[in-house]
């Protein structure tokens, strides 16, 4: 069998697919499907008088047997005002077990010593990952938390991600976080690097609303509420526990390299819209990745849990694994993978 036909076969297939999501006439359509014009597009002036306090978490497998997997989780905030760092806190590192099926003994204590009672729900997920990514959204929440309870009226806190859940437990955790922050004047907003929002069955929205701006010759920063526009989004979720918010596209910054989209609480009047773009768009200057708030940029460098610190919590295991009376041949048994030794040659 000639394996090169079938290969580029399965290229051309692929990029196919891509330019159907993404076809030539991409922005007219969406223009015609949406009705936005140029004022549609909401100007904001890169100004803010408050703190921007940004959180973000990090979360690295460690080891994974299959049926036994562990994983390291923490979460950090990092507070800016007037173009200086004001805070930065940094969650212990927190080593979970992650293993697939049902309940989960960390998640549960975790919960709990974050916010005082039990979580309503099991964590059920067959995918180690997934319970890993729930177990680090649990330490963002609780950082987030802490952060509305200390800033100021007029203060913004920014998550990255979305205001949805991914795990049902959490819906009462982010329902108080957002009563918290209504309660004491300080703002919230999720900025998301990436998003599988699309509209008309399938086509990205972020370089749709992008190419539109410029077509229109939108100047930066702006923003667009994407989910103003009546069934123009594909994908409403239809459990109420994991949609609250208003769906945005920004460009922050003149130099930026791309949009994003932004999540806002529904409630929000038009004036506190602005004032949370205002306050993005303000700190969206910094060089490294123009566009991008940088108190986010600093919460996730500190936080990454790196190939560094994965190693040695994995050494730090087979040592105390050895304090137990088990050998270096049980902990391969156990956790050997032969991808490790393939990898070699």
């Amino acid at each position: 069998m000639d394996r090169r036909p079938l290969y580029q076969d399965a290229i051309r297939r692929v990029a196919g697919r891509i330019r159907e999501c993404a076809p030539e006439d991409l922005v007219e359509r969406f223009s015609a499907r949406s009705g936005f014009d140029a004022g549609s597009y909401r100007h904001c002036r890169p100004s803010f008088d408050g703190a921007v306090c940004a959180v973000d978490g990090s979360n690295a497998i460690i080891l994974d047997a299959g049926s036994f997997a562990v994983a390291a989780v923490r979460a950090s905030v990092s507070a800016y005002a007037g173009g200086a760092r004001v805070c930065h806190r940094t969650t212990p590192l927190q080593v979970v077990t992650v293993n697939p099926g049902a309940g989960n003994e960390d998640f549960d204590a975790l919960f709990r010593d974050c916010f005082c009672r039990p979580p309503k729900v099991h964590l059920d997920h067959d995918d180690p990952i997934r319970n890993t990514a729930v177990i680090r959204d649990t330490l963002e929440y609780w950082a987030a938390m802490e952060m509305a309870g200390e800033l100021e009226t007029g203060d913004l806190i920014v998550l990255d991600g979305t205001l949805q859940v991914r795990h049902a437990s959490h819906d009462e955790v982010i329902e108080n976080l957002l009563n918290l922050c209504n309660l004491r004047g300080v703002l919230i907003a999720a900025v998301t690097k990436r998003t599988s929002l699309t509209w008309d069955g399938g086509h990205p929205i972020v370089p749709a609303a992008e190419g539109l701006a410029r077509d229109l010759g939108v100047p930066e920063p702006w923003y667009l509420c994407v989910s103003a526009a009546e069934g123009l989004i594909d994908r409403e979720e239809t459990h109420r526990w994991k949609q609250r918010g208003e769906q945005y596209v920004a460009r922050l910054h003149p130099r930026a390299q791309r949009a994003f989209k932004v999540e806002i609480p529904k409630y929000y009047s038009p004036e506190k819209v602005e004032r949370v773009f205002s306050a993005l768009a303000y700190f969206a200057d910094d060089g490294r990745v123009t566009g991008y708030p940088y108190p986010l940029l600093d919460a996730h460098l500190t936080t990454r849990i790196g190939i560094d610190a994965v190693e040695q919590v994995r050494q730090d295991i087979i040592r105390n694994m050895d304090l137990l009376g088990m050998s270096l041949a049980d902990y391969t048994g156990i956790f050997g993978d032969y991808h490790d030794e393939f990898d070699r040659y």
